[in-house]
Order: C-alpha cells, then sequence, then structure tokens
C-alpha cells in the first residue's frame, strides 16, 4: 500500500512538471532578429515629410534628422527649413534584449524661398495674394494637382491687361534697387501678359514688361529696377489684354546684390 501511494505521488510530481514546462512553452516570447526599416513620404516644396517606421522587433526608436534634431516618436513628421540633403538615421533597439539595430538614408528636400513675396507658391492659401490691390483672391482661383499647389484663371474676354489683374502689395521698394522677379507659368494658348512691379495706389509707377507664355510649364525670370520708393508697392501680373487660361506658380522677388 505504501508502494503503492510513493508511486501515485511520484507520477502526479512527473504530471505537475510536464504541465507547468508546456504552459511555459506556451507562454514564452519568441523574439526575432531586430531590423530597422523606414520609408517616407514628402509634401512638394514644403520641406515637410511624413517618416513611416517599418522596423521588426523593436520597441524603442531614436530619429536624428541630419539638422542636429532628434525625436522618439515612432512614426515622427519633421518639417524641415532649408533645402539640401540629409542623411536621416533611425535606431531601433529592443529593450527585453538591448539589441539595436540602425538604417540610414539621404532625403532631399527643397524648401521654397519666396523673398520679398510671402506664400509664393500659394501652398498656404489665397493669402495675401490679391486680384487687383484691394479683393483677396477666391480658392477657386487655386488649383491643386499632384500635391502642387498653382493660380490658375481663364480670361474669357480680352480687354485692359489690368482688368485681370494678379498681385501681392506691402512690399517695401526702393527707388535704383534692382529687383530679380521670378515665376513658374503656363497657358492653354501661346499668349502674353504683363509682369512687374510697381505702386498699390495712384500714380500707379511701375516697371513691368510683356512676357510671352506657351502651353508648356517655363521658368522665368526679370530684372526691374524701381523707380519709385515705397513701403506698400507690389508684384504685378497684368493678364487681361489676351484670352486663354493662365497659370502662375513659384514666385519670387529678391533683390539682386
Amino acid at each position: 500500500m505504501t508502494k503503492s501511494i510513493k508511486f501515485l505521488s511520484l507520477l502526479s510530481v512527473l504530471i505537475s512538471f510536464a504541465a507547468c514546462e508546456f504552459e511555459d512553452e506556451e507562454n514564452a516570447i519568441v523574439i526575432g532578429e531586430i531590423d530597422a526599416q523606414y520609408t517616407f513620404i514628402k509634401e512638394v516644396e514644403a520641406g515637410k515629410v511624413t517618416f513611416i517606421n517599418t522596423s521588426q522587433n523593436a520597441d524603442s526608436f531614436l530619429w536624428e534628422f541630419g539638422d542636429g534634431t532628434t525625436s522618439t516618436i515612432k512614426d515622427p513628421v519633421k518639417t524641415f527649413t532649408e533645402t539640401g540633403e540629409y542623411m536621416v538615421k533611425l535606431t531601433a533597439t529592443n529593450n527585453t534584449t538591448g539589441q539595436t539595430d540602425s538604417y540610414s538614408s539621404n532625403v532631399s528636400i527643397f524648401v521654397f524661398q519666396g523673398g520679398l513675396v510671402n506664400n509664393g507658391n500659394f501652398e498656404s492659401g489665397t493669402t495675401p495674394w490679391t486680384f487687383g490691390v484691394a479683393t483677396a483672391i477666391a480658392p477657386s482661383l487655386l488649383v491643386t494637382a499632384s500635391g502642387n499647389t498653382y493660380f490658375s484663371i481663364n480670361v474669357a474676354a480680352a480687354g485692359n491687361p489690368f482688368d485681370v489683374n494678379l498681385s501681392q502689395i506691402g512690399i517695401n521698394m526702393t527707388q535704383g534697387t534692382t529687383y530679380r522677379l521670378t515665376f513658374d507659368a503656363w497657358s492653354n494658348v501661346n499668349r502674353s501678359m504683363i509682369v512687374g512691379i510697381g505702386l498699390s495706389g495712384a500714380p500707379w509707377t511701375n516697371q513691368s514688361i510683356a512676357q510671352n507664355l506657351t502651353t508648356a510649364v517655363q521658368s522665368y525670370s526679370v530684372d526691374l529696377v524701381a523707380n519709385f520708393t515705397n513701403a506698400n508697392a507690389r508684384v504685378i501680373f497684368d493678364m487681361g489684354a489676351a484670352v486663354g487660361r493662365v497659370n502662375i506658380d513659384n514666385v519670387t522677388l529678391n533683390v539682386v546684390p
């Protein structure tokens, strides 16, 4: 009888041990090899990049963006302020094992700089652009395609050049100073428009030229010497003298050294 009890006790211990071992195997965490990786999405001309973390078997992260800034967010959104090439490094860590892995890639950034012109790429909406010198342009005059926004207006009937005008006022200009006006423009027909700089009120003194447009997107650069001094001067695009759709983007104005 005593032997039977001992045998049953031993059997019970063996069963308990086997059950615990099986339970431990079921609850065990399988930790694979760590792998740091990411992809990213850039916004055109805004310098804004959304990073998508695709690392495996990691639970903490350190981003180094190549401009002296860092982040520990898993999927950070970073806004770069200057055009350039940035080596972005992601270090992924498994806090359980202490294992780390790093991945770096080069991110090319273009940040639009309008100089004396604000919102020259129209990415921030209609402000401070005006129709004439007093009326804010309507949101319907902005077109967004493939992530890029630009000004677009259809001139249905020809009249005075200034009848259809895009301006940005409030720019401080000095007589005798040379200003470089650059912009991208195109039309659905071959036509011209007047571009320049000038006063925002009487006597409407200005310096301007006629610029020919084609159906292809082109970048233009015009040097203009101010024949006035005024803290409320403006950039001028007069489009009313010919029919056709006019598209304008990436307007800059800078002083020529």
